[in-house]
């Protein structure tokens, strides 16, 4: 029988990014979505209080004390595995009371990298559904849901539900007093927008395929355009893992904006062969605010492309640029480097991007994440999957097989300065305010120190 439901102190926390790990939060900080969307869900039955350990000075104990919480939920990435493990613990040492929720795209596919004595619950399918009924079991008012493993139990996907992808428009509000901190690159006081779920190519190397089993779902544009008017940035980021799939739904939501009067600025994620195949979709969408594509190139070698399970071609690449170029459309380009990369493939994919008009890298050594469905003999790794916080697409993992990794490190600094911050790049940042050039220049800084550190500790 259920006992009689109290209010009970519930603390959301983003975590600090580990210290070991290389990248972008240096160039981006963007508002913690998932952590909004589940406390919406309990806001007007519970007290909560999101914490974003980012941007905050005082350390995580220091909220603890302050907020007394009954409940504190944590969620993150595949290099925060071990933080979050020891901000629960530390939550376990000022109060044992306290439960300790976790989860995050990486522990929904790999729960056992956080199984620790002082997690208590790790949720792994349909968060949205089943996050709200762990509340209320813990306050005596329901049963204990699926989709959440307790202590130390094992994980069996085959006995999880159906996925389910519904969600609410979060209440953003809730991270108010942070908002004015949330930017990626030259989108400042960005704000975040999920229109869809998974991807439906099967590139290799991806764990977004993964995190929603394979399936491919989009909100209605209804919902969408519903949510984005409840916004008030008008710096928007659509994390869809790929906004351009359907060329229908994206000149619907281009006709939506023009019906509803929306006038903000966009950065997307979106595929070469899209962007190529449709000029007059990005031109288009350029008038309604595409201001910038983030595009995964990969590679600009069609035996690369193929390897990965891209399914495109070198000379897509090379037609999406022109398309983006010939609309005002900044491209921020993501690059793998492959083990086998020597000085010259460097130097040739650097001059690709340079030639092309790439405003901004993203330099991503081959990662063979776990559950993708890259073949890999893991001997050939440097750096140990325990070691999470170096699993950040940044860190040289896989040993190189012509080039020491002193020297791939060095050659990876070398792309970075000649795409991003060569000398045309340079012109092109004068357009924004000062501020925000100071803000990458800094943040470029701190990543090219993290890198020159590696560096060192190979000698």
């Amino acid at each position: 029988m259920f006992t009689k439901p109290k209010i009970m102190k519930i603390l959301f926390v983003r975590p600090f990014i580990p210290e070991e790990t290389i990248g972008l939060q240096h160039v981006m900080i963007v508002e913690p979505l998932e952590l909004e969307i589940l406390a919406t869900l309990i806001e007007k039955e519970h007290r909560v209080e999101i914490i974003d350990l980012i941007l905050e000075k005082q350390p995580f104990s220091f909220f603890i004390e302050k907020h007394h919480p009954d409940v504190v939920c944590v969620t993150g990435y595949i290099t925060h595995s071990n933080i979050i493990k020891e901000l629960c613990k530390e939550a376990k040492k000022i109060n044992p009371q306290i439960k300790t929720i976790v989860g995050g795209v990486h522990i929904e596919k790999v729960p056992e990298c956080v199984d620790s004595e002082f997690v208590d619950y790790r949720v792994v399918r349909n968060a949205v559904e089943v996050f709200p009924k762990l509340i209320r079991y813990l306050n005596n008012e329901d049963n204990f849901p699926e989709g959440i493993l307790r202590i130390h139990e094992k994980f069996d996907e085959s006995k999880l539900p159906a996925y389910k992808f519904d969600v609410p428009v979060p209440n953003r509000t809730l991270t108010e007093k942070y908002r004015k901190n949330y930017f990626y690159v030259f989108h400042d006081k960005v704000a975040l927008l999920k229109t869809s779920f998974g991807c439906p190519f099967p590139c290799n190397f991806c764990f977004c395929r993964k995190i929603t089993g394979d399936n491919y779902v989009e909100r209605s544009l209804d919902e969408v355009i519903s949510e984005l008017k409840t916004i008030k940035e008008k710096e928007i980021y659509i994390i869809d893992d790929n906004f351009l799939v359907s060329e229908k739904r994206v000149k619907d939501f281009i006709q939506l904006l023009e019906i509803h009067n929306i006038r903000k600025k966009y950065l997307i994620y979106g595929r070469a062969d899209f962007i190529a195949q449709h000029p007059e979709i990005i031109k288009a969408f350029k008038k309604y605010g595409l201001r910038t594509v983030i595009v995964g190139f990969e590679s600009f070698n069609d035996d690369e492309l193929s390897s990965l399970n891209k399914k495109t071609l070198a000379e897509t690449n090379e037609k999406a640029m022109k398309v983006l170029n010939d609309n005002g459309v900044d491209c921020y380009a993501s690059v793998i480097v492959m083990p086998e990369w020597d000085k010259e493939d460097f130097a040739r994919a650097t001059k690709k991007m340079r030639t092309l008009g790439v405003k901004f890298v993203n330099v991503q050594p081959l990662t063979p994440l776990e559950k993708t469905d890259i073949k890999f003999d893991e001997s050939r790794l440097l750096i140990s999957r325990a070691e999470c916080e170096k699993w950040d697409l940044a860190h040289v993992v896989v040993k190189p097989e012509k080039l020491t990794v002193e020297q791939y490190y060095k050659e990876i600094i070398k792309m970075y300065e000649k795409v991003s911050f060569g000398f045309g790049n340079l012109i092109h940042h004068l357009k924004y305010p000062l501020y925000m050039q100071i803000r990458l220049y800094k943040g470029a800084f701190r990543v090219r120190k993290q890198y020159l550190k590696k560096i060192i500790c190979q000698k």
